[in-house]
């Protein structure tokens, strides 16, 4: 009896580990079907202002474009191993010379004028990325994976790679068509100047990078592209003692002009004197003069009136039987 009870015992226990190793099977199992779920119900979200590029990446299928993810997009199914790209759809800046993002520091770009003077130019492009789905495919495949355009830091190094060469080729082609005073202190030279350089850099970008990528600032996906805008601020000698020449030339200008405006009338009032005196006479004129200054007062009598004009007169009183004394 002792050896059937041990044997029942055994049996009991058994069984109760099986149980155990049910449920924690059941619960790998569980664990491993969450894990496959979420590799077959992949999902992507992008903001509102990115817009998605939707490639394929799954062990059975090639890695290519499939679709394109709307701003503002959230939760969006996509296949196990799929890839979302995300470029920016608002304005974007590149400027040379300023703070703020996507900028070159307190750089300049260096160009010769006319007259071979050395200038600084400092540069701010406003754009937005071309959002038509072919083009921006092909910007993707053929730039962007290429600097990792679709991260911040891969898109600033994209417009230091792209940009700022063609920006430097456009100021540095069109600058020497003007000497450098123009630049610096003509505003129809420099608003021409302006003008021919963004000219310049629009016909060089495209065939730098490959297509027309890059719109306008107004560009809203719906609309035109338009053109970049592109503005630069004064063009300055990198030679400070230049602008200091050029000011003292100004300040002795302006000197001459205030002399010559005085000397011109004086002149004037000559001219008047020398015809007063032709008329009046020298002495008559003098009068004239003795008159206006106040020197001479004058009173005009009526004719037939009765005038008091006081006289003045020096009074010296003396005490009433007073006598002088004698001066020792």
């Amino acid at each position: 009896m002792a050896k059937l009870g041990n044997a029942a015992a055994a049996v009991k226990a058994t069984g109760g580990g099986g149980v155990k190793a049910k449920v924690i099977g059941g619960i790998v199992l569980a664990v491993i079907a969450l894990i496959v779920l979420f590799n077959i119900f992949n999902f992507a979200d992008t903001d509102a202002n990115k817009i998605g590029l939707h490639y394929g990446g799954g062990v059975v299928e090639d890695k290519k474009f499939k679709s394109i993810i709307p701003p503002g997009s959230t939760n969006k199914l996509i296949g196990p191993g799929d890839t979302v790209y995300a470029y920016p759809t608002d304005q974007r800046s590149y400027i040379i010379g300023g703070a703020g993002a996507d900028t070159d520091g307190g750089d300049e770009v260096t160009v010769v004028s006319k007259d071979n003077v050395r200038l600084g130019v400092r540069v701010q492009v406003y754009f937005t990325l071309n959002r038509t789905e072919e083009t921006l495919k092909s910007f993707h495949e053929r730039i962007g994976l290429k600097t990792d355009a679709y991260e911040e830091r891969g898109w600033n190094d994209m417009l230091q790679s792209y940009f700022r060469p063609q920006i430097d080729r456009a100021l540095a082609a069109v600058a020497t068509n003007y000497t450098w005073a123009e630049l610096y202190n003509n505003e129809a030279k420099k608003s021409a100047f302006q003008t021919a350089a963004s000219a310049e850099f629009t016909r060089l970008l495209p065939a730098a990078v490959g297509g027309d990528y890059f719109c306008g600032p107004s560009y809203t996906g719906n609309n035109a592209c338009g053109e970049l805008s592109f503005t630069i601020q004064k063009p300055t000698p990198l030679d400070k003692g230049i602008i200091d020449g050029l000011e003292a030339k100004q300040r002795a200008e302006l000197a001459k002009a205030t002399q010559e405006q005085k000397n011109q009338q004086v002149n004037v009032e000559l001219q008047s004197v020398k015809q007063q005196v032709a008329m009046l006479g020298a002495q008559g004129y003098l009068l004239k003069t003795a008159i206006e200054s106040g020197k001479i007062q004058f009173m005009v009598i009526p004719q037939n009136g009765n005038v008091s004009i006081p006289v003045p007169t020096t009074a010296q009183t003396t005490q009433p039987n007073q006598q002088a004394q004698p001066t020792r």
